[in-house]
């Protein structure tokens, strides 16, 4: 096979002279931040069959989760078969509809939550037993440690904006916590503020959303894992620390946001990121395509968002 030497002078496309598109995903490979369960976990692998320097060309193959990085999970992920509408809003990956991937949206400034965790985390030195008077108990306290964001503070925060949210927008909640993606990913999976089923009915029988995403580990708030004693026996031990009570009491059930979403059709993206600091605050277009994989329960997506009235 001959060389093929770079010809820089014959390139005709200009990149810079299209319009932006904003990537709002996380990156993903080697090394990617997962999701913690207890126990030992398979790494994401990505073995080659083919290699350059022998075939002239790289394959790769990849064995992992399908739920890693920015990703979109399907009805069958949390659902029974007889809990959804299979024809109307779909069950797999593959039978998701299309037009509920792309529409016009906001990205909800919610940054400061990063804020007040990091204020509160530094405070007590990271320690649970200190954390008492920093975490939230719900009916008791509000606190921005294990934090769940209300409709009023993304009300507040879309009138900040000057924004509102439409029927059948997309919604994308910046809460900071990207900026910790590979930097801690503790802090990133065990504390992220996060949605609850209060905000979800809110987002989609008042406001009729037919997307979500945001900047957290889970389209649930990660207290939202019942039985946590289980499924994150490190969480129901510091949160005991932290308030003396039992965080599957507290919080008796597991990923009542996923289970809404995915019954009603709104497509739900965790793991934002990327460039969405430079769109926060605005309204844009915003798109989520998932591949077309019958046997997928969840699967990576290019979160991306571009300016309304874009002209291609």
């Amino acid at each position: 096979m001959a060389y093929m030497p770079l010809r820089k002078e014959e390139f005709y496309l200009e990149t810079d002279k299209m319009p932006k598109i904003y990537d709002l995903s996380q990156p993903w490979g080697w090394d990617t931040p997962l999701w913690p369960f207890p126990g030992a976990r398979s790494d994401l692998t990505f073995p080659r069959g083919q290699y350059l320097e022998r075939f002239h060309k790289r394959t790769c193959t990849y064995t992992g989760t399908l739920h890693a990085a920015t990703h979109m999970d399907a009805p069958n992920h949390t659902l029974h078969a007889e809990e959804v509408d299979r024809e109307r809003y779909g069950y797999t990956l593959a039978e998701l509809p299309l037009e509920h991937c792309i529409g016009s949206g906001v990205v909800v400034d919610l940054t400061y939550l990063y804020d007040e965790f990091e204020a509160a985390f530094n405070a007590c030195d990271g320690d649970p037993a200190r954390m008492g008077e920093y975490a939230e108990i719900p009916g008791v306290q509000k606190g921005p440690i294990w934090h769940q964001i209300t409709p009023e503070e993304v009300q507040a925060a879309l009138d900040k904006d000057g924004l509102e949210i439409r029927p059948n927008d997309w919604v994308v909640l910046n809460t900071g916590f990207h900026r910790y993606w590979r930097i801690n990913n503790d802090k990133y999976f065990n504390y992220y503020p996060g949605n609850g089923p209060e905000l979800a009915k809110w987002l989609m029988f008042e406001k009729k959303i037919k997307g979500i995403s945001g900047t957290y580990g889970a389209s649930d708030a990660v207290v939202w894992h019942c039985p946590v004693a289980e499924q994150m026996p490190w969480l129901a031990k510091n949160y005991k620390l932290a308030t003396g009570r039992d965080i599957d009491v507290d919080y008796p059930d597991y990923e009542p946001c996923h289970r809404l979403f995915a019954q009603h059709g709104v497509m739900a993206v965790e793991n934002a990121g990327g460039d969405i600091d430079k769109v926060t605050g605005k309204r844009l277009t915003i798109s989520a395509f998932p591949f077309r994989c019958e046997a997928a329960d969840g699967g990576m997506v290019r979160l991306c968002a571009w300016e309304e009235g874009t002209q291609w």
